[in-house]
Parts: structure tokens; C-alpha cells; sequence
């Protein structure tokens, strides 16, 4: 029992004095985070380099530059021609109307002796009565004046003398208003007199009565032969109507016959034809008539080598309702029709940039009555509009422009540091496809490295002199006048021009156009035409470098699901595969979804990817040098790393003593990185 005791003693002192203990290990774990490579396509994109046949790479960029089309230099300006049309340039036509007072009518009891021989007494008659005379439908239901004339003629067809006639012609309604009246005197037997009367300013209806309010007649001289319907002739004729309102049926009439030499004004040229590749006639019509208006325009000197007939094309304005207006807006095309300049006549001076043209609008015969009043009218505008030429003879004139522009010069846009070529070649090639003599002048030539910034001036004695270009020639063939320089280390400073790395060229060009003058005004130029400076640029990549610089940016994941307090060390392996014959630096530059730049991995440190083998034959590369990179990294680095969404991947070369090497396309850099972590393991 004693023994029992003790031990049980003895263990709970042993439980009570011993501490618990900590453990501790660690592991280590090797991630793959990237795989990559950059190559000459990170610099140069496939549009701005050249493929040779043993491989090897060119820059290359080529750009036009000058006056593009016709329409730089000559633009036919929109014409519109504005008139308007009242009724006071309507008219109704002449008509006649007779009406005969007859023996019987005068002289009731002459029917005893009708058919014979017969004495017959003197009359003299006093009446109010009248003959009522309807000529709305032969003239107009009612009109009124500010021109126009009625002729009245009394042809005295009684066997008698008919010494005083008196009448009146009124208006066959309630007012009764007077519209003439007169008196015809010592009519003799088969005679005939007639007087005018103006009718301006008078309101004239259809309907009429004619009274003649006095007719006396001497005797007989003897016996004579009595026919009791023969009597005094009374005949009524209008002329020269021009209404200020009318209503009546309108006779077919034009309103407007114009005739015109439109003058364009082409900034000095002297165009004797013109072929119109698009374009419209334009017309705009506003009318209050409540008639028909026909539009009628056409250019007689005009043809279409694919149609028959001249631009010619007729409108039809519907009739307006009383108190509205009819608006009418069409536009009728007139591609492919030639178009000669000379006016109407080339027999006459000038015979250039004039259209000659011709419009019409007129009224036809409908049959309905309408009425029609001065305060109606019809506006138009006419003409020709958006026209672009196809082809344009003539005089162009004398023209001096200056042409200056900003092109952009891709090749070294990724290029980084600076480049030492072998050489370059530059061809500018001067295309005249106008019908124009042309001088043109190099004034300037300016690369122009916006990055750093600096310029370099083109100077050659190849552009020194002013470059003259031939018309070009539309024979059975259309061939154009050309010229070309080529330029060189050997004949310019391009090697130094292309070597600040330019990522824009400013060309300036003086350019005189026909300064020699033309002969017949046979100048010519179609749409398509150019006076251009074709600038190409071809480097072959056997260059020296100084920090040249490939990158490309990758998207990252790394650490997002790692604890970083757990990680006691970690470090970035990268191993490079380089078949560039030169050694580099390597750097890995971490950013933020915005492109910020949050840490580097060498930061200048260990960070050199080792040059491949030459093959001494051939100049190229055997085979790819292996190199591996490390980098330790901080607590603070990690956490950086895990914040980065893209990582730049940047390969930066120089040579040593100018030396130069040739580029080819399947130089590439094989890029894997890779993260070892240790973590602490914590029992």
C-alpha cells in the first residue's frame, strides 16, 4: 500500500513540473507562373518589316504624300439661279364674239316687204333693252384688267345709212356697271367702222349685256331689196388680256422661257469641258396657282457617250388648292454626262466656264376653270449641285501650293535606346497622273523623334534642284509622267536621319502647277488623278544597339491564394532561352490592373541573359544560350507581387565597339518563370 501511494506521488509531481513544448518545420514548394517569349514581332509589327530569302529582317514603311484627286485642286462650286413667276406674265388669249341688231329688230313692219324691192322710211329708236351676251365659256367668267383692249366693229349691212349709233357695254349682274360705251356715226350702206377701248383697271364678267340705246337711220334713196335679217354687224374682239384676277379656262402658255450662260468660277482655270462623274440637278418649287405647272430644263450642249439625247428632264408642279401652296423639291442625277464649257456659241468669246441653259414653265390646256390672281406666284431655284468631275479639259491655270503634313513613321515606335545601322535605302518616287506639267520642290524632309525630343533635317543634293514632272498621256494606254530618286549613306545624311529614330516625318513640298502654261487649253485631268511623293524606306536590321529595348506585357497570377506571413523566403527563378547573338538584360516589372508600376524583380541585379553562338559562315545564331536568372524577395515584395495583375517583360541589348549584327525573323527569346516558397510549419 506504502508503494502505491509513492508512485502515485511521484507521477503527479512529475505532471505538475513538466511545460508543454513548441515544434516547429519547414517545406518548400516550386511553382510554375509563366511562360513567355519575345521576339522581333514585340518591336517590329508584320505590316512594317520584310521576310529575305536567307531570313533576315528589313524595316520597311511606306507613305504617299501630295495631291491625292482632282478634287485637292479644283472643286465645281453649287450654282442655284433664283426666279419667281406672278400671273401678271399670264395671259388669255385674243378672242372674237359678233352679235348683229337686225331690220327686223328696228324696223318690226319690214317683214311685209321681205325679199322685195321695197322704200324704206327713216328710223329713229330710243331704247334701254338690250342683247344679253354670254361668252364665259368662249372667254372667262370674270377677269379684271391691267392690260388689255376691246375692239368693237360695226358693220353696217342694211340697204340704209346708218347715221348714229349710241350703245353700251355693261355687266350682266347686279351693279350693271358700265364697261365701255361710244357712238359710231354716218355709216354708209355695206361699210365698216371700228374703235378701241382700253380695259385696264376694269372688272369685265362672262356675262354681259350689250344695249343700244340709239340707233337712227335716213330713208331709202329709191326702192331697195329688204332682207329683215341683215342689220348693223356688231363684232367684239379682246386682245393683249393680262388679268390681274381671273377665272377662266387658261389657255396652254409658257410663264418663263429663259435662256442663260451660267458663269462658274474655277479660282483661275479655264474649263472648256467637264464630265460629270456625280452630280444633280437641283429643283425647288413653291406655287399658289391652281394650275399645272410644267418645268422643262435642259443643257443643249450636253451628251452621255453610254445614252441618247442632252440633260434634259421635266417636271410636272400639280395645280395648288385655293388659298395653299405646292412645295416640290427633286433632285435628278446626272452621272456620266460631258458637259462643254463654251456657252451657247463657241463662236463666241469666251469659250469657257460657261453652261448654257435653258428653262421653261408653262401652263397646258386642261379644260377646267380656275382662277388664278396677280398675288399668285411660282418661285423656283434651279441649278446644278454636288457635282464631282470624272474628267476636266482646258486650262487648269497657274497654281503654286505649298503641301505640308505629319506623317507617322511606325518601325521604331517599340524601339527603345538607340540604333547603329550598317545602312538604308530610301526611295521617293514623284507620280504626275494629271494632264498637267507640273515643278515640284523638296523644301523640307524632317524625322522628327517626339520622345526624346530631337530632329534630324533629309539633306541630299538629289533634292537640292526643283523636279520636273510631264503631263501624264491618255493615249490608247493612260501612262503617268514619273521621276525617281534614290537616297543612301552615300548620297544623304539618311543613315543619321533614320538613326534618331523618327516617329513622325514632316514632309513639306512646293508644287507649281502648268507654270510653263498650256497650248489650246488641252490640259486634262480625271478624278483619279495624283501629283504624288512616294517616300519608301527600307533598313536592313544589321544594327549596333544601345539599350535596345523588346518588352511585352503579361497577365500575372501570383501569391493571390498564398498567406505571406506563413512564407519565411521566396524566390522568382526565371530561365531564359536566348537566340540573340548578343547579351542582354533581363527585367521583370510588375504592374497594377491600371499599368502602375508597383516593384521590380533584379532591378539591375543579376540579370544578365547570355549571347547565343555565331555561326562564323553565316552570321546567324547555332542555337539558343541557356541562362537562369534569381531574385530574392522581401516580405514586402510579396505582398507587391500578389497586388500585380501584369508583369512587362523587358530584354534590354547593347554591342560593344559599333559592332553589328544582323536580325533574323526567328530570333526569339523563350522565357519561364517560376516561384520557390518555404513555409513554416507550426505544431
Amino acid at each position: 500500500m506504502r508503494n502505491t501511494i509513492l508512485t502515485f506521488s511521484l507521477l503527479l509531481i512529475l505532471l505538475v513540473s513538466c511545460r508543454k513544448e513548441k515544434f516547429s518545420s519547414e517545406s518548400n514548394w516550386l511553382a510554375p507562373v509563366l511562360k513567355t517569349e519575345l521576339t522581333l514581332g514585340d518591336l517590329i509589327p508584320d505590316s512594317l518589316s520584310q521576310l529575305n530569302a536567307d531570313n533576315a529582317i528589313d524595316l520597311v514603311y511606306e507613305a504617299e504624300y501630295g495631291v491625292a484627286s482632282l478634287e485637292d485642286i479644283l472643286v465645281i462650286p453649287d450654282r442655284i439661279e433664283n426666279i419667281e413667276v406672278t400671273l401678271s406674265s399670264l395671259v388669255l388669249d385674243d378672242r372674237t364674239f359678233t352679235d348683229t341688231l337686225t331690220l327686223l329688230e328696228l324696223y318690226p313692219a319690214s317683214i311685209l316687204a321681205h325679199g322685195t324691192m321695197a322704200f324704206l322710211p327713216a328710223q329713229d329708236i330710243t331704247t334701254n333693252e338690250g342683247t344679253k351676251i354670254d361668252v364665259s365659256e368662249e372667254f372667262f367668267s370674270t377677269a379684271t384688267f391691267i392690260e388689255g383692249f376691246i375692239d368693237i366693229t360695226i358693220s353696217n349691212d342694211l340697204p340704209v345709212e346708218a347715221e348714229i349709233m349710241e350703245f353700251e357695254l355693261i355687266n350682266d349682274d347686279a351693279d350693271m356697271d358700265i364697261i365701255v360705251s361710244g357712238v359710231f356715226n354716218n355709216l354708209a350702206p355695206n361699210t365698216t367702222q371700228s374703235k378701241s377701248y382700253s380695259l385696264a383697271g376694269l372688272t369685265v364678267n362672262g356675262k354681259m349685256e350689250l344695249r343700244v340705246k340709239r340707233v337712227k337711220t335716213l330713208a331709202s334713196p329709191g326702192l331697195v331689196l329688204v332682207n329683215v335679217y341683215d342689220g348693223l354687224r356688231t363684232t367684239f374682239g379682246i386682245r393683249g388680256l393680262k388679268p390681274s384676277v381671273a377665272t377662266a379656262i387658261f389657255p396652254a402658255q409658257n410663264l418663263v422661257e429663259r435662256e442663260d450662260e451660267t458663269k462658274y468660277d474655277f479660282g483661275g482655270a479655264k474649263l472648256t469641258k467637264v464630265k460629270v462623274r456625280e452630280g444633280d440637278i437641283l429643283m425647288k418649287v413653291e406655287s399658289s396657282i391652281e394650275e399645272a405647272i410644267i418645268l422643262d430644263y435642259k443643257i443643249p450642249n450636253s451628251s452621255n457617250p453610254d445614252k441618247t439625247g442632252i440633260i434634259e428632264r421635266v417636271w410636272t408642279i400639280p395645280a395648288a388648292a385655293p388659298g395653299e401652296i405646292v412645295y416640290v423639291e427633286e433632285r435628278f442625277p446626272i452621272d456620266g454626262f460631258e458637259i462643254l464649257m463654251y456657252g451657247k456659241d463657241n463662236t463666241e468669246l469666251p469659250t469657257y466656264n460657261h453652261i448654257y441653259n435653258q428653262l421653261i414653265a408653262r401652263i397646258e390646256y386642261s379644260g377646267i376653270e380656275r382662277t388664278l390672281s396677280l398675288n399668285d406666284k411660282i418661285k423656283i431655284e434651279f441649278g446644278l449641285i454636288d457635282l464631282k468631275p470624272e474628267l476636266v479639259i482646258g486650262d487648269p491655270g497657274y497654281h503654286e501650293l505649298s503641301l505640308q503634313d505629319t506623317l507617322p513613321l511606325d518601325i521604331f515606335k517599340k524601339i527603345g535606346g538607340s540604333l547603329n545601322l550598317e545602312d538604308a535605302q530610301m526611295n521617293i518616287d514623284f507620280y504626275n497622273s494629271f494632264g498637267i506639267e507640273a515643278e515640284l520642290t523638296v523644301e523640307d524632309i524632317i524625322g522628327v523623334n517626339t520622345r526624346k525630343p530631337k530632329e534630324v533635317k533629309l539633306i541630299s543634293t538629289d533634292l537640292a534642284s526643283p523636279i520636273f514632272l510631264g503631263k501624264a498621256i491618255n493615249g490608247t494606254s493612260y501612262t503617268n509622267y514619273e521621276e525617281h530618286i534614290v537616297l543612301d549613306k552615300t548620297n544623304s545624311n539618311l543613315k543619321q536621319f533614320l538613326e534618331n529614330m523618327p516617329d513622325e516625318i514632316h514632309p513639306k513640298l512646293g508644287v507649281k502647277i502648268r507654270h510653263r502654261g498650256t497650248v489650246n487649253q488641252s490640259d486634262f485631268a480625271f478624278y483619279f488623278s495624283e501629283l504624288i511623293a512616294n517616300l519608301k524606306i527600307q533598313v536592313p536590321l544589321n544594327i549596333g544597339m544601345d539599350s535596345l529595348t523588346i518588352s511585352s506585357i503579361e497577365a500575372i497570377d501570383i501569391f493571390k491564394n498564398e498567406d505571406i506571413e506563413k512564407i519565411t523566403a521566396a524566390k522568382l527563378f526565371v530561365r531564359v532561352d536566348n537566340d540573340f547573338p548578343i547579351s542582354g538584360e533581363l527585367e521583370l516589372e510588375f504592374l497594377d490592373e491600371d499599368g502602375n508600376l508597383l516593384t521590380k524583380a533584379f532591378k539591375g541585379v543579376n540579370n544578365i541573359m547570355a549571347p547565343a553562338e555565331v555561326d562564323g559562315l553565316t552570321g546567324k545564331s547555332v542555337f539558343p544560350a541557356e541562362s537562369e536568372l534569381v531574385a530574392e524577395l522581401s516580405k514586402d515584395e510579396m505582398v507587391l507581387l500578389q497586388n500585380s495583375s501584369k508583369v512587362r517583360v523587358i530584354a534590354r541589348f547593347d554591342t560593344k565597339d559599333a559592332q553589328r549584327f544582323q536580325m533574323f525573323a526567328d530570333y526569339r527569346i523563350g522565357i519561364q518563370i517560376s516561384t520557390e516558397i518555404v513555409y513554416e510549419n507550426k505544431l
